[in-house]
């Protein structure tokens, strides 16, 4: 086994780690940090491809912009405000990761999967052998990537896709951001209470507490030894 694919297995673990871990963390800005993590391991994966572009890219959009963007989000969160930093929506994200990466598994993999009258998968990888050089990455490779985007029979209908995405995503934040009335802050306070409420209820009854100051009870000494 070769420094590369030693390099490649540890960088794509710490890729599907961090995924994991963003996708079942509790708390709400720990996640992030694992997302960071994750966004760390892609760029491992592009300069092990050659892709200096890509890794730069990454690390400066990814890792310096849309990750400090998140945490910022986080922070400002009430729950985050209130010391409550809970992610109640792990179990969907965990749910739904696992059901996309079993999407992406039978579409990708090398074997043969057949739904109804379609087979997906079988794809054949690529078999580098050891001392075959991989080609190296056309000069012009930035100028059809650029073309390719703007190509409506590439990525162009995909592009377009994700800067709806993003455009919902900032109607979404300028929506959760909106002023609130008192009513509103009323029912959240009463939510809130009530959650708390029934935690304490499935926590159990509380132990009483000690009066501060109060003496601790001494240990029962031994009688004393009779005289004869």
């Amino acid at each position: 086994m070769t420094i590369s694919q030693i390099l490649f297995i540890v960088i794509a673990l710490v890729v599907l780690g961090g995924g994991v871990m963003v996708v079942t963390a509790r708390n709400l800005f720990h996640a992030a940090l694992f997302l960071i993590v994750s966004f760390f391991g892609v760029t491992g994966l592009y300069v092990l491809l050659d892709a200096g572009f890509f890794a730069a890219a990454q690390f400066l959009v990814y890792i310096g912009a849309i990750s400090i963007l998140v945490i910022f989000a986080v922070m400002l969160t009430r729950g985050v405000q209130q010391a409550q930093p809970a992610n109640s929506q792990w179990p969907a994200a965990l749910i739904t990761s696992v059901i996309v990466f079993v999407i992406m598994a039978i579409m990708l993999g090398p074997i043969a999967v057949t739904i109804g009258d379609r087979q997906f998968g079988n794809l054949s990888w690529p078999n580098i052998v050891e001392g075959q050089t991989v080609p190296a990455v056309p000069d012009d490779s930035l100028v059809r990537l650029g073309q390719s985007f703007v190509d409506f029979n590439q990525y162009g209908a995909a592009f377009l896709l994700t800067a709806v995405l993003i455009l919902v995503a900032m109607v979404g934040a300028i929506w959760v951001a909106r002023d609130r009335t008192l009513k509103d802050v009323m029912e959240e306070r009463a939510e809130l209470a009530a959650e708390e409420a029934q935690e304490a209820m499935l926590a159990g009854p509380a132990q009483p507490a000690l009066p501060v100051g109060a003496a601790q009870v001494a240990e029962p000494t031994a009688e004393p030894a009779v005289r004869h």
